[in-house]
């Protein structure tokens, strides 16, 4: 490699120039090397002891393969090392994919879209819908890396909402979060989309909400339903952030929300 070696707490970090080289790294290594990318969660974990420090870690924030967004068809493709910065200022986000500005992974769920991951032996595209296995886990083999996620635009007649519940505005964690794309015709819902986050081990679909709230009229009385039904399906738990009682409720506020704003 071009670049050398640099410890950071005793652990060997690898910074390649290319992808091809990272590539490389993590295959060479697969089971002992970790992906850095800026380090905000894995540092913490690190530092705290929840995790311990792998042998080798290769950073890859830097590479210019994992960055940028850009218009492709139908499509948006935003780079894995695209910070949440770049995506909330991005003009072809806030027309195409409003929700984006908001916590990720309820956003990226609603667009039905796609990730590419790669590794040495070549790229692979998983749906998003099957990306997030449980807490804190994804469907990422071993030696691969994140490239880019290829996301739908909105559809015409459509709108994306986004809306977090927290502590208060100063702390980033949520008790709730949650995203919709829902498409309308005349008052009538064509398609919906609505994902939460903080009511699983991981972010979740709403699948059965869906297929009863598209075809209904929309209307106050269906926001009213629509509040219920939410309510009683998700299956959320108590903890330090908040109480599974309480996060139900909100869900449905959250959904009854979304359905309000967009009757305006």
């Amino acid at each position: 490699m071009s670049t050398g070696i640099r410890t950071i707490e005793d652990v060997d970090c690898v910074f390649p120039e290319t992808l091809r080289e990272a590539l490389a790294a993590l295959a060479d290594g697969a089971h002992g090397t970790r992906i850095l990318a800026g380090g905000t969660d894995l540092m913490v974990q690190w530092a705290s002891g929840v995790i311990p420090p792998p042998e080798h870690v290769v950073s890859i924030f830097h590479l210019p393969e994992l960055k940028g967004i850009r218009e492709e068809d139908s499509a948006l493709v935003i780079g894995a090392a695209a910070t949440h910065a770049e995506i909330r200022d991005s003009v072809l986000v806030q027309k195409h994919l409003p929700a984006l500005a908001g916590d990720l992974p309820p956003a990226l769920l609603i667009t039905d879209g796609v990730v590419v991951v790669a590794s040495a032996g070549g790229e692979r595209e998983i749906p998003l819908t099957e990306f997030f296995l449980g807490y804190r886990k994804i469907d990422l083999r071993p030696g691969e890396v994140i490239m880019r996620f290829l996301l739908p635009k909105m559809p015409k007649g459509g709108r994306e909402l986004f809306q977090k519940i927290g502590p208060r505005a100063a702390q980033a964690i949520s008790k709730v979060m949650g995203a919709c794309r829902i498409v309308t015709e005349r008052k009538m819902i064509k398609t919906a989309a609505i994902a939460l986050g903080s009511v699983a081990p991981t972010v979740v679909r709403l699948w059965d909400f869906e297929s009863w709230l598209e075809g209904q009229k929309l209307d106050e009385d269906v926001a009213f339903e629509a509040e219920q039904h939410v309510a009683a399906a998700v299956k959320p738990i108590d903890d330090i952030r908040s109480t599974a009682e309480y996060r139900k409720w909100v869900s449905g506020r959250i959904v009854r929300g979304f359905l309000e704003e967009i009757l305006k």
